[in-house]
């Protein structure tokens, strides 16, 4: 159903921190290049056959603010430094890219009623590095494990030490979606605005920590890269191509404000993209199985929750993760929900330079959205060496290209069935 006449839902922050560039600007500078990501994880046992990925294992908050820590004050550094301060991965990517979302929305120290304000995070499972070390020191030492492992272990601990940096204090929760979840996220917080509950809201992605546990699961899955791409990981992720065989997995953070249009205006807030529509669709299975008519609800959903046809859809930035049946079932249900307009527009794969973030993923995707949008040019897919003859869309391949957006199209599938889509429109 139209929720055409609700609340008018803008994008005033961005924030992203991936393998190729640490904000929104040399984010958007590595992706028109096509400049890939990957490499190998340092930390991973030597026994897992898959160690092809996008690794920030070695991220340096203190780095971090020395780059751009421009307009963040002394105490909120200090209270980073405090609270991050031995915390998982997740937390500290996290709370950075929130803070660059928070600092381009012109919010740190803005006059702004913060119990109005609240905060969805996209992700779960995301200590689960951090719990598996501590298990091991529990085994030898138990005396000797983190004595805030109580609080840390949490997935509720991300969030609230991100909500703590930035003075949060409206709804906040955590959305758990598997690969959509940041996705499902930005759909709570858009029904949090369109329903008065806030007036803006953060919507962070945060990154699962990539395991040696969870690589050798997903290889005996065959659900990631590990046969023929080990000696050349820049060419692991190769979304529709034909030699594609498993997902490439990465760390990353994402993070964009939602608000009113209203406050915005008010505040003289700078417009990134409007929030048209958002739609998940469950395909009633626990199976990692991509599932064709649960994508195309969640596409529709998600059209038809913005107002918008077929026709009027310029871009499409597809969840294609470089698995053989996962490309081809989306291709498939764009091809389905889209009719004749999915051979006249460009649909892209961001992971094919950044690799998969998984519950991060949609969020820094949904930021690329924006940014080709914005700029009026769209990323090229990389890797496209052997086209699949199977699928036969326009996938921006090797090179990018000037190209207008006004709609764009952001999707995310998970395993279990869980789908989403979400639609932005330029503002």
């Amino acid at each position: 159903m139209s929720r055409r006449g609700a609340t008018d839902v803008v994008v005033t922050g961005m924030g992203v921190i991936t393998t190729i560039g640490d904000d929104p600007e040399s984010f958007y500078r590595a992706l028109v290049a096509g400049r890939s990501g990957i490499g190998r994880f340092n930390a991973i046992d030597d026994r897992v056959l898959a160690r092809v990925g996008g690794d920030l294992s070695g991220f340096s908050l203190d780095a971090y603010l020395e780059r751009h820590g421009d307009g963040v004050g002394n105490d909120t550094k200090a209270l980073m430094a405090k609270l991050l301060r031995g915390s998982p991965l997740s937390t500290r990517l996290n709370a950075a890219s929130a803070l660059q979302a928070f600092r381009s929305a012109r919010l740190l120290g803005a006059d702004v009623d913060t119990r109005r304000i609240g905060h969805v995070l996209g992700g779960h499972n995301l200590t689960v590095s951090y719990l598996l070390e501590n298990a091991k020191t529990f085994d030898e030492e138990p005396e000797f494990i983190d004595p805030l492992l109580g609080l840390k272990s949490w997935d509720t601990d991300v969030l609230s030490v991100t909500s703590e940096i930035l003075g949060v204090r409206g709804p906040s929760f955590i959305v758990g979606a598997a690969c959509a979840s940041s996705n499902v996220s930005l759909q709570c917080a858009l029904d949090l605005v369109r329903a008065g509950r806030a007036d803006l809201v953060l919507v962070s992605g945060a990154p699962m920590e990539i395991s040696s546990l969870l690589l050798q699961a997903c290889v005996l899955m065959e659900a990631v890269s590990f046969r023929s791409f080990n000696d050349c990981p820049q060419r692991a992720s190769r979304p529709f191509d034909a030699r594609r065989e498993g997902f490439v997995p990465s760390h990353a953070a994402g993070a964009l404000v939602l608000e009113s249009e209203r406050h915005a205006e008010r505040r003289g807030a700078k417009v990134f993209a409007r929030v048209l529509g958002a739609s998940s669709a469950s395909a009633a299975s626990r199976h990692a199985k991509p599932n064709f008519a649960s994508q195309v609800a969640a596409i529709s959903g998600a059209l038809a929750d913005a107002g918008i046809g077929a026709d009027q859809v310029d871009y499409v930035n597809a969840h294609a993760t470089s698995t053989p049946l996962g490309d081809a079932v989306e291709v498939a249900a764009l091809k389905e929900a889209l009719g004749r307009r999915a051979h006249e527009i460009p649909v892209n794969s961001t992971k094919s330079m950044i690799g998969h973030a998984l519950t991060a993923a949609s969020a820094v995707e949904l930021v690329a959205t924006i940014l080709q949008m914005e700029h009026g040019h769209v990323h090229p897919t990389i890797n496209q060496e052997d086209p699949d003859p199977e699928l036969g869309l326009d996938f921006v391949p090797n090179v990018g290209r000037a190209h207008p957006i006004r709609v764009a199209i952001s999707n995310a599938f998970g395993f279990g069935g869980l789908n989403s889509s979400v639609v932005v429109g330029a503002p």
